[in-house]
């Protein structure tokens, strides 16, 4: 028992000199580096381009509403409210676009019964003639014409399955632009964020080329050619927001993709998720063939798995349909890669386009990538 006790002694005097001496002591395991999230290279969005560089800078709003239509106080409160509202400035400051003035508000009689595209540019025009709205001046004039169609009034030549658009009409040689925005009825939602959505494009572009301003203009090589590329246009999957009671929709921001955010302005969440494509340029494909597109997914942050889905292109002449595309998975990650292939119609002519956008489903938003083909 003397030597168990004393052998205990020397097992704990050893125990203790493990632990209390320096030279002794058991090493920490080395320290593992935090992970640091890097996107996964990509292509960026496409540029817009000034081109001439016309913008309405201190644009002169002219409201025209038809007597009887139901949102008439709703939208001159809105044309108010816009042109020096915080969502304006946001959006259209990086353009040269800044705070301008409603100079009036202008009440017809009641609506027609039926109307079409060039009806409406006539009717504008009178009304200039006639001196029942400001003319314009030849060089230099910041007036844009806003009319409101309203939902009771059939859509005739021109105006089918569209919500609304902007254009320049031309009187006695000058230029003026317009946006007509054609009232769907319900919500009041729909008509404030289209109204917005086409005024911000028609300020940054109000009129045809030599004298156009922003817009994206990738060449015929670039899927995004198939693409509408005015700045609204570019972030039309985005949730909308508030200003004044409002609703209004994102815009998209050159700055912003140089800078590696989100494109999309005034900035809610600056996390951003999307795919490339490569091949990345338009492929020639025979008649009754197919091509496959390697997508990689890229986001600004780490991000759980999100959904792809497609959508036929603004200017594809084939319909998704005709293309058929198939992806070899539809969810995707920074990183990760999936195929998807589309097919060229066997009884199409040569020299068809058609392209679709590869969305990105995350919560309510959707962020597009562009992919398309050339026929044989």
């Amino acid at each position: 028992m003397v030597c168990v006790v004393k052998m205990r002694r020397l097992v704990a005097v050893l125990s203790a000199c493990v632990w209390a001496c320096g030279d002794n002591s058991v090493p920490a395991p080395d320290a593992v580096p935090a992970r640091v999230f890097q996107p996964a290279p990509h292509a960026p969005m496409p540029p817009i381009l000034p081109h001439a560089g016309t913008v309405l800078s201190n644009v002169q709003l002219v409201t025209i509403t038809y007597e009887g239509y139901a949102a008439r106080d709703q939208v001159e409160a809105f044309g108010d409210m816009i042109i020096g509202s915080s969502w304006y400035r946001s959006v259209g400051m990086e353009y040269g676009v800044y705070a301008g003035s409603h100079v009036q508000k202008v009440r017809l009689a009641s609506a027609p019964a039926s109307i079409t595209r060039d009806q409406i540019e006539a009717q504008i025009k009178q009304l200039i003639t006639d001196q029942l709205v400001p003319k314009p001046a030849a060089d230099g004039s910041q007036l844009l014409y806003m009319i409101y169609i309203p939902p009771t009034v059939v859509r005739g030549a021109g105006l089918q399955g569209i919500h609304g658009y902007h254009t320049s009409i031309r009187l006695d040689g000058v230029q003026s632009p317009i946006v007509v925005v054609l009232d769907e009825g319900g919500d009041l939602t729909a008509t404030t964020s289209m109204a917005a959505h086409q005024l911000i494009n028609a300020v940054t572009n109000p009129y045809s080329p030599p004298r156009d301003g922003y817009y994206a203009d990738p060449p015929m090589s670039d899927p995004w050619s198939l693409a509408q590329g005015e700045i609204a246009d570019l972030c039309g999957g985005e949730t909308p927001v508030t200003d004044s009671g409002f609703t209004l929709p994102r815009v998209y921001s050159s700055l912003a993709v140089v800078a590696g955010r989100s494109p999309c302005k005034p900035f809610v969440d600056d996390s951003w998720s999307n795919v490339s494509a490569e091949p990345s340029r338009m492929q020639m494909v025979p008649k009754g063939g197919s091509v496959t597109f390697t997508l990689t997914g890229w986001s600004t942050r780490e991000l759980p798995d999100w959904q792809l889905l497609t959508q036929v292109a603004d200017f594809s002449k084939l319909t998704e349909a005709d293309m058929r595309p198939e992806f070899s998975d539809d969810m995707i990650n920074n990183s990760t890669s999936v195929t998807l292939t589309l097919h060229a119609p066997a009884n199409v002519s040569s020299g068809v386009a058609g392209g679709i956008y590869v969305l990105s489903l995350m919560g309510p938003n959707v962020h597009p990538w562009a992919v398309g083909f050339i026929v044989q």
